[in-house]
């Protein structure tokens, strides 16, 4: 009898308050797509179910790139059998098993299909699995993959990192569809600026055909086999893409029709990468890991597509230390609840790399207990917020005030394709980071949604330079200069840069540039700094560089009265709000990062990332710091102690019920073993008469109970199938 089963029949009084983590294994096949999208939260581990692991997400994720079919079966199988609905991903950009390009798989090697650079070296993901290029052959091996998946039981099909670099193109298969798609003989990336793009677009096409093709093989055999599979992308952000010189479908994959969601990939190393490229005493972690999830949030929103924010609590890099990892978890967790339409997260990949030994991260794992217990903590929160929320920029006086919102900055999927011997993001980045900097929400407008209804009518402001990026066509400018005519405010800064003399769709207009194209649509004729107006909108020319935006005097003396001429210019009578902090409540959560300027939040408050979550009587947040915490105020609020009950104000994850009858509290958490639970509970004037943990075989387990004036601290073991901490209460 499984370790489930002896629960269920030895204390099913306790069970009954349980809730199933995926739902019912036995329901309807037709169900599992829709169940699998329904998940809030999800991890991925390459290994099949271990109790160590088990953090009691919705959904997980097993990627095993190439696995065969049974033991993939397996795996999948051993975290079905726990509740749990489950995907399988593996690499869309990397041969991890060696298997394709030496010939394993169809007895014909493949060495041309791999990525090589300038001088015919392999390039490689750690040294280990090289990147391939998307070719028909490439193609099929994953389709046969993604048949395996559905075949094996996977209810999603993740094709994970659909990329290339930037800097290879030099394979012979390559130069093969170069030469055909261009009708010109192949040139090397490195011969021009023109060749690097057209390297770039070419790598993107290539990549948008393979996921359209693993799409329509996911939707057409599931068909086949009488079941409803989603197919989900997981992706980086464009920011760090192009920190780290990859080319990837983004915006551009938002054409292919079917695709059920995507997960926006961010960890310290993305962020950091990005933070690498933008020169700025201002730098921060927290606004750059803000950019890198607007990215993703921007990409779906108002879509129908899912979105799952990932935030990974480590990473690879031996070389950095656990103290570094939490604070930039801290960081990360905060800016990605800070996008209130998101209601879902990938809770981690690989938990194994902090909760087993055996791994050189951090300094070694497993991570220390109370990091452990941090980011157990912090899941809970994660699985327990709710979608929706509302600005606090002045949370000392309760009075609500929404922040600045709808300005953009216009970006596009071929900054990816350019070569630019400076830091491509210091552009970028010098026109979001000074105003993430102020406080102000700015956001990402992605220019291949300009077409898609009402997707333009988000922004009062759009801010647009072409000095590192280039439109493909003229279709943006049509949607751009309809978009200003109708009242928005756009402001044009830096040079009139143009690829080369090569012969782009602006050089068959007519025009030197895409910018003399935009002017021309806009019926701006000067290339002068001025403000010229459009129909009931404006243009704001400025020949000044985003990337000078970077040095903060520049910022408070150009840019930012700018943004504000631009608002004004757009009938946003508040003008520009600029709090220098971030504070946001949702449900009972407070979200809050202090970027330039100290944040006091009132009101009773437990400390989400601290292992004790002690209640604290308000929290003052210096710049650079971000907080998470659960207001008990209420709970708390003396008024209120006379009728009041003992009740949880935190637990780890996954709090799965909690009730109070006959002076007896009973809660149930679910977690992975070798990890405690930590419970803080409201006493509510009373004192502890008895208190005892039964795990999922009906066994007591140790117990430790620290109680202060008007809480206690409970500390057990987890169990993944269920412990049930119960307290009985007497009046003092």
């Amino acid at each position: 009898m499984s370790r489930l089963n002896v629960f269920l029949t030895g204390i099913a009084w306790t069970w009954s308050c349980i809730p199933t983590l995926g739902g019912d294994m036995n329901a309807d096949p037709q169900s599992a797509a829709t169940s699998f999208l329904n998940a809030k939260t999800l991890f991925q581990t390459n290994v099949p179910y271990d109790p160590r692991i088990a953090i009691a997400v919705d959904g997980v994720i097993v990627h095993q790139h190439g696995a065969d079919i049974e033991p993939l079966r397996r795996s999948l199988a051993s975290w079905k059998r726990e509740g749990y609905i489950v995907g399988r991903m593996f690499f869309a950009d990397s041969d991890a098993q060696n298997e394709y390009w030496t010939g394993k798989w169809d007895g014909t090697p493949h060495p041309d299909d791999v990525e090589r650079d300038a001088t015919g070296a392999v390039i490689k993901c750690a040294g280990v699995r090289p990147y391939m290029l998307p070719t028909d052959g490439w193609t099929r091996y994953l389709q046969e993959m993604t048949v395996e998946s559905i075949d094996a039981g996977a209810d999603a099909v993740l094709p994970e990192e659909p990329l290339a670099h930037a800097f290879s193109g030099y394979e012979k298969s390559f130069r093969q569809l170069w030469a055909r798609r261009f009708d010109r003989p192949w040139e090397a990336e490195s011969a021009s600026a023109a060749a690097r793009f057209l390297t770039g677009q070419l790598k993107n096409e290539l990549y948008a055909d393979l996921e359209r093709r693993l799409l329509e093989t996911t939707k057409q055999h599931a068909r086949q086999v009488g079941r409803d599979v989603a197919f989900v992308l997981p992706v980086h952000s464009l920011y760090s893409n192009a920190a780290a010189q990859l080319v990837a479908p983004l915006g551009t994959s938002l054409s292919i029709e079917g695709i059920d969601g995507y997960i926006g990939q961010v960890w310290t190393g993305p962020v950091n990468w990005a933070l690498g490229q933008y020169e700025s005493p201002q730098a921060s972690f927290f606004t750059s890991a803000y950019a890198l999830y607007d990215y993703f949030v921007q990409l779906v929103t108002g879509s129908g597509k899912r979105l799952w924010l990932l935030a990974d609590p480590v990473e690879d890099n031996p070389n950095h230390k656990w103290s570094e990892f939490e604070q930039w978890y801290r960081h990360s967790v905060v800016a990605k609840l800070l996008f209130p339409e998101v209601n879902a997260f990938e809770v981690m990949p690989w938990p194994d790399r902090i909760f087993l030994p055996g791994y050189a991260s951090g300094g070694g794992t497993p991570a220390p207990q109370r990091y452990r217990v941090v980011i157990l903590s912090a899941i809970q929160v994660l699985q327990e917020v709710p979608a929706g929320g509302c600005w606090c920029r002045s949370p000392t006086s309760g009075r609500r005030t929404e922040p600045t919102a709808g300005i953009g900055v216009a970006v596009a999927d071929s900054v990816l394709w350019e070569k630019d011997p400076r830091a491509v993001l210091q552009g970028l980045y010098g026109a979001l980071q000074p105003l993430l900097h102020a406080g102000v929400p700015v956001s990402t407008c992605i220019t291949e949604r300009a077409g898609q209804p009402d997707y333009l009518s988000r922004f009062r402001v759009i801010v647009l330079s072409y000095e590192t990026w280039k439109p493909v066509d003229a279709a943006f400018h049509a949607a751009l200069a309809d978009w200003v005519r109708q009242g928005g405010s756009l402001i044009v800064v830096g040079a009139p840069h143009s690829l080369s003399d090569e012969a782009f769709w602006w050089k068959d207009s007519g025009y030197p540039s895409p910018l003399h194209h935009l002017l021309a649509e806009l019926g701006v004729a000067d290339q002068a700094d001025g403000d010229h107006p459009v129909g009931r909108g404006w243009v704001l020319r400025r020949n000044v560089s985003p990337r000078g935006f970077a040095a903060p005097a520049t910022a408070r003396r150009e840019y930012l009265p700018l943004v504000k001429r631009a608002m004004q210019k757009a009938g946003m009578a508040t003008g520009l709000q600029t709090p220098g902090h971030f504070c946001m409540r949702r449900g009972p959560f407070v979200i809050a990062s202090s970027t330039r300027t100290p944040l006091l939040i009132p009101g009773k408050l437990v400390d989400v990332f601290d292992p004790e979550f002690p209640v604290l009587d308000g929290v003052r947040l210096e710049p650079n710091q971000s907080g998470l915490y659960r207001d008990v105020s209420e709970i708390l609020n003396p008024d209120s102690l006379t009728d009041s009950k003992p009740c949880v104000l935190h637990t780890t994850h996954r709090l799965m019920s909690t009730r109070f009858v006959d002076e007896t509290l009973c809660v149930t958490i679910r977690g992975p073993t070798e990890t405690p639970a930590v419970v803080r509970v409201f006493r509510a004037g009373r004192d502890v008469q008895s208190a005892k943990v039964r795990n999922s075989l009906g066994q007591e387990v140790a117990l430790s109970l620290q109680p202060d004036k008007a809480t206690v601290l409970a500390r057990f073991p987890n169990d993944p199938d269920g412990s049930v901490l119960e307290i009985r209460w007497q009046q003092p």
